[in-house]
């Protein structure tokens, strides 16, 4: 009897894990992989990235829900909120130092708190630009076989493991944008000939797909203005190997500023349509002073007059005193004119993007 009864309760424990396997299926959808090696979600966002540039131009911060003027870590909170209850529709981050195993970035913030907030930002179903601006491994890193280029290939596999590692509760990958070696003109690869940065970009891209397995992420080629040629800044783009270009513009410069943006714009705009290339611009003039228009005025005859999929502003962080900002804050006397490019029906905050990762073409 004693026997009979143990049975029993074995066989109504496996029972009972049967069914909660089951339900557990039920509540945890299946991360799909696409026909491109892709997450599906990434395919999305691939295909819907140029396609919503019809509908506006998305509108977010670097760090937006990570860190503002006298504030940090708060996934709860955002500049661009608290002035106009409207939250980012990208967010921006920096990986710099998560090669080397460092816990915090070249920009001070912790590789933990941004993980949660990419993670906890994702359930919004924004928009996230990760940069990369990689140290340097040593000489001849575009040799694969080099000691700095070994080197170079152990790092991508820490910047894959953490982009891969950005899942929720589900174990659904974020979509990201992954912009590799961003063109800034001071790192080391900025000194590379154009051949040799495209092989470097396309070595790495081959690292983290092929060699490490990774499938949440688009490729960016993100690049300062140089010299005012488009031709000279696209030389080095890596055609083959990126989902999106991204135009870097961050200047302490005022004068002059709003019109050598809607230049860069337009020019770095066709070409990029010309290319079938979403388009991306990270933006800001660092202690702008207090000019009440400057977002009206300036920025948006930009997002009108050019085919840009997002515009990004540059990082708030610390004491404004210290003038660390590049986008209005609680308090600057520039709110009321970010209320107003907010509210154009071409600036698609995150109440205004539905569906950046869901398959809109109706195809299974």
């Amino acid at each position: 009897m004693r026997s009979n009864k143990y049975i029993s309760i074995v066989v109504l424990l496996v029972f009972a894990a049967l069914v909660a396997t089951s339900c557990r299926k039920d509540k945890n959808p299946y991360d799909k992989i696409g026909d491109s090696g892709l997450t599906q979600r990434t395919e999305n966002l691939r295909n819907n990235l140029f396609a919503f540039e019809q509908k506006g131009v998305m509108l977010g911060q670097m760090y937006g829900t990570l860190e503002g003027i006298g504030w940090t870590g708060d996934s709860a909170r955002s500049d661009l909120q608290e002035i106009s209850n409207e939250w980012p529709a990208c967010v921006g981050y920096e990986l710099s130092g998560i090669e080397q195993g460092k816990r915090v970035n070249t920009d001070s913030l912790g590789f933990s708190a941004i993980k949660r907030d990419i993670i906890s930002y994702f359930q919004h179903q924004g928009l996230v630009v990760i940069n990369w601006t990689a140290l340097n491994p040593g000489p001849d890193a575009c040799d694969e076989d080099s000691p700095a280029g070994q080197r170079l290939k152990g790092w991508a596999g820490k910047v894959a493991a953490f982009v891969s590692s950005l899942q929720d509760d589900y174990g659904i990958k974020v979509p990201v944008v992954l912009a590799l070696y961003p063109q800034n003109g001071t790192s080391w690869y900025t000194k590379l000939s154009a051949d040799d940065y495209k092989q470097l970009y396309g070595n790495t891209v081959d690292w983290l797909r092929d060699d490490n397995n990774l499938t949440n992420a688009l490729f960016a080629y993100n690049t300062v203005y140089m010299d005012n040629s488009v031709d000279k800044t696209m030389s080095y783009c890596p055609e083959d190997d990126i989902d999106l270009v991204q135009l870097t513009y961050l200047t302490d410069n005022y004068n002059g500023y709003a019109q050598q943006l809607l230049n860069a714009t337009r020019q770095m705009a066709s070409r990029c349509v010309a290319d079938m290339k979403a388009f991306g611009v990270l933006t800001g003039v660092k202690r702008m002073g207090n000019d009440t228009g400057f977002w009206t005025k300036s920025i948006l005859p930009t997002l009108l007059n050019s085919r840009i999929s997002y515009l990004m502003m540059g990082r708030n962080h610390g004491d404004f005193n210290q003038g660390n900002y590049y986008a209005p804050y609680p308090g600057s006397k520039m709110v009321a004119d970010l209320i107003t490019l907010c509210n154009h029906p071409r600036v698609l905050t995150m109440s205004k993007v539905n569906g950046l990762l869901i398959n809109q073409s109706g195809k299974k």
